[in-house]
């Protein structure tokens, strides 16, 4: 589907790329980032000027992290998903209405959408990515698991409850 022209990517050298719900973005090789489609969203082709280590697309809005170690978010914020909080992170991830980053001490933090089922309750622990999805998000320890919050519920409709990490990890 390219009815916002999200799948018109530009020309020119990327060292990323990013897939949101109706537009994309790509990380140049000089640290720029350029996104595209979108046409029917405030921002969501817009990335801020400045210099980025990555980007992630999510559903109507997008993040970016500075080279400085910040976050830069932009589009649509209706649930705060583009208010990215100070601090210094090592990655970051825009999901539908929330986004998450990853920060330097190891810890995640998500902000943006109260309204959904505990996307924006990431479980106490040391990692090493993230990664936030429609109304859910995923973790991975440091020591090599996975954990997983937010909604989850059964393909018949029943809630399955959160995912967690086995013990001995996180």
């Amino acid at each position: 589907h390219n009815g916002s022209g999200q799948a018109d990517a530009p020309a020119g050298r990327f060292t990323a790329v990013t897939a949101g719900s109706d537009h994309s973005c790509g990380l140049r090789t000089d640290g720029t980032i350029t996104c595209w489609g979108g046409h029917h969203g405030p921002g969501r082709a817009d990335a801020p000027d400045g210099q980025y280590r990555a980007v992630s697309a999510g559903g109507r809005h997008s993040c970016g992290l500075r080279t400085d170690g910040t976050i830069t978010c932009w589009g649509h914020n209706g649930s705060g998903q583009a208010d990215a909080p100070d601090g210094q992170y090592r990655a970051v991830s825009a999901g539908g209405s929330h986004s998450c980053g990853l920060r330097a001490d190891g810890a995640i933090t998500c902000w943006g959408s109260h309204h959904g089922p505990g996307q924006l309750r990431a479980p106490v622990g040391q990692y090493s990515a993230v990664t936030a999805g429609s109304e859910h998000s995923c973790g991975l320890y440091t020591a090599g698991a996975i954990t997983c919050w937010g909604r989850n519920v059964d393909r018949d409709g029943t809630h399955a409850g959160q995912a967690t990490a086995p013990d001995g990890y996180g």
